[in-house]
């Protein structure tokens, strides 16, 4: 992925994202970015290989899109413009264990 790219969009492989048209109940994770030289035009395009996560509203997404873009229906390419990274809010980064309640 081209740095210019990758510094405007601020993503990375391992990062959530949610898509534009789909809204916050699309949730996928990044798992690497190709760049393709566009059709006719002279323009890359960069896509993210994103994984969508099992058991949200949009599971099996993939299966409804291009062959072209489709790995398996949970698995596929999304062009990085309409991504967005999820940003976590009131999130704890702390191993749940230590809330569980005691036997």
């Amino acid at each position: 992925m081209s740095e210019c790219i990758k510094i405007l969009r601020d993503m990375q492989p391992g990062d959530l994202v949610t898509h534009a048209l789909y809204g916050p109940n699309w949730i996928g994770l990044i798992i690497d970015f190709e760049e393709k030289q566009g059709g006719k035009s002279k323009n890359k395009k960069t896509k993210a290989l994103v994984q969508i996560q099992p058991g949200t509203d949009f599971d099996g997404f993939f299966k409804r899109t291009s062959p072209e873009d489709r790995v398996n229906d949970n698995l596929g390419y999304v062009s990085i413009h309409w991504l967005f990274k999820i940003k976590e809010t009131n999130g704890d980064p702390g191993s749940s264990r230590d809330k569980a309640p005691s036997s």
